[in-house]
């Protein structure tokens, strides 16, 4: 029944009924677990969010100021949310294994943008990579390129 109820609402979403949104679910989600990603060490600095735009306009294919303007909604629904389980099912039900995988990279990225990986950000990359289910040897693989590239 839950799931059933929960498709109900994933449609009416995606029709605009409850999703006054002007960007794709998908892309807010992607976007907003970005944000999450660089602010888990407790900063959330000017070139962290540079980066995400970055990631945004590459990643989505957006132009600068769409990219800039999904960021600022990404930081103020990371912000009114409790969890990143929402962000993460929008994830895996729109984007194919090797482009979760590539989100993983990107989450990485931001990670490790100021050159080291705290415990706070390494639990909800676990997290993240597990519900997008990407299996354990592609998260080391991703894990040990962003470290090397880090530093």
């Amino acid at each position: 029944m839950l799931e059933r109820i929960i498709a109900f609402l994933d449609a009416r979403m995606e029709q605009g009924a409850i999703n006054p949104d002007p960007f794709e679910r998908a892309h807010v989600a992607v976007a907003a677990l970005l944000v999450e990603a660089s602010r888990m060490d407790g900063h959330y600095e000017a070139f962290e969010q540079g980066t995400i735009v970055r990631i945004i306009r590459d990643t989505l294919k957006l132009p600068p100021q769409k990219a800039r303007e999904l960021l600022a909604l990404a930081d103020i629904r990371q912000a009114g949310t409790w969890d990143d389980w929402i962000f993460c099912q929008a994830v895996k039900r729109s984007f194919d294994r090797a482009e979760r995988t590539d989100i993983l990279e990107k989450l990485w990225e931001i990670a490790m943008s100021d050159g080291q990986l705290h415990n706070l950000e390494a639990m909800m990359l676990n997290r993240v990579a597990e519900e997008l289910e990407i299996p354990l040897p592609e998260r080391e693989r991703i894990a040990l390129k962003a470290k090397a590239t880090a530093g």
